[in-house]
């Protein structure tokens, strides 16, 4: 028998944790900030990758420390945007998320502009 995880809804009050490079300057900023780049789709991607907060640890979800820095959303602000925030869980990672929908490059900026770092570790 296949153990096959349960998919959780995501409520306006829950937390998107994105995971975003530091060490290339075409994700990040001068002035810390995540770039655009950072909350763009790559051609084979159905969804922006991200964890469900209440689903996981920061340290879980940053993966690398040395490499990344960690991020949120409020999952209200992207349906706002016309957003589909997605419950995917992986083998590895049962709160991975995707929020799907046109995430064109003005959505991109309004998605870094309000990303809002957590301060970790």
């Amino acid at each position: 028998m296949i153990d096959i995880p349960s998919i959780v809804t995501i409520g306006e009050n829950d937390r998107l944790l994105r995971r975003v490079q530091f060490l290339h300057p075409n994700f990040i900023k001068p002035d810390g900030t995540p770039s655009s780049a950072s909350f763009s789709l790559k051609t084979d991607e159905k969804g922006l990758s991200v964890d469900l907060e209440r689903l996981t640890s920061y340290e879980k979800s940053i993966l690398d420390k040395t490499r990344f820095r960690l991020f949120y959303l409020s999952a209200s602000f992207t349906v706002q945007l016309g957003l589909i925030n997605q419950h995917d869980p992986q083998p590895d990672n049962y709160a991975h998320t995707l929020v799907m929908g046109n995430i064109s490059r003005s959505v991109s900026r309004q998605l870094a502009a309000a990303a809002k770092r957590i301060y970790f570790p």
